[in-house]
């Protein structure tokens, strides 16, 4: 009973994640497949490392991410972050509810990369599908708001910091009020392989889950199960892309790896969706993280599936 008590509240997910041959893009997906890819491209090859020590960087990819909010349809706000001696920022869309506007489900990635690499998967992917799930979204009517962030600040070391874009915006939408009901973290979309033995894990998840990293991660603690469920459920009604999930105890340090941490500080569910980082793209965190090396094939079918999964959500 216990064995299966503590199935039910870790590896049990609603729906059944897809298996098959997806069906071939069609017209507007393989713009949105271009669109992604460019997206990817600018960041990661045109401005390139962007952190703290290239400021100019770091800013060239909040203004490219902004032009291209408002190239979507959107009026982005900037929320200033202190760092050191300067000051950065998140950059937010608001798109709003109808009879449930005061519920927010916020969705964010992180723009900045670690030294030493182009971060074409981190997180110029995730950043990507942030700006194309705004272009979408953009006529959805929806009940509640959707708050679609780009976050400054995520990398070491600045991770659990007052310069962490994302603890500063929960610890500031905290303060005003703000009903946050979930938060979902896009980190490292873009990385997929249908090779054996591509996809690792932390002892013991290799003994549940599969051995080849073509799949999306969907990955909360378990206060968060609830909201995770939701999110895959949903995603898998729509989903040409195979989806795992996990709702983790907290001794699995490595799923607060991303913003989603920031909000658990302020006792709000959020949850990561994520190619796995590490555990599945030898390239991450180096100079070898490049555009050329991601399946946008699949990203564009996951941001579609993404739209309509938050089109659900962010109705009652």
């Amino acid at each position: 009973m216990a064995l299966a008590g503590g199935y039910g509240l870790v590896l049990y997910m609603p729906g059944t994640s897809f298996r098959g041959a997806p069906a071939a893009l069609g017209e507007e997906s393989e713009a949105l497949r271009e669109r992604l890819h460019s997206h990817v491209q600018a960041l990661s090859e045109q401005i390139g490392e962007r952190h703290y020590w290239r400021p100019e960087a770091l800013q060239a990819a909040g203004d490219y991410i902004e032009h291209s909010f408002q190239a979507a349809g959107h009026r982005p706000r900037r929320q200033a972050v202190p760092a050191g001696s300067r000051v950065f920022h998140n950059i937010e869309v608001t798109l709003p509810g109808g009879q449930a506007a005061d519920e927010v489900l916020v969705v964010g990635a992180h723009y900045d990369t670690v030294r030493g690499s182009p971060g074409a998967d981190d997180n110029a992917s995730g950043v990507a599908v942030l700006i194309e799930l705004a272009r979408l979204l953009q006529d959805a009517e929806l009940d509640r708001s959707l708050r679609l962030v780009a976050f400054v600040n995520e990398e070491t070391p600045f991770f659990g910091s007052k310069a962490m874009g994302s603890l500063h915006y929960a610890r500031q939408a905290s303060a005003e009020g703000m009903n946050i009901v979930g938060m979902i973290s896009l980190e490292m979309l873009g990385y997929f392989s249908d090779e054996p033995g591509s996809q690792a894990y932390p002892f013991p998840l290799d003994r549940f889950y599969p051995d080849r990293g073509n799949f999306l991660a969907f990955v909360s603690n378990l206060e968060s199960r609830r909201l995770l469920h939701q999110a895959i459920g949903a995603f898998r009604r729509h989903a040409e892309v195979s989806s795992e999930g996990l709702a983790a105890p907290p001794q699995f340090a490595d799923i607060r790896r991303s913003d989603h941490w920031a909000f658990w500080q302020k006792d709000i569910p959020a949850m990561m969706l994520t190619d796995t980082a590490n555990f599945r793209n030898p390239y991450y965190h180096g100079p070898s993280d490049t555009h050329d090396r991601l399946d946008y094939t699949t990203m564009a079918r996951l941001t579609e599936a993404l739209a309509a999964t938050l089109e659900a959500m962010a109705r009652r």
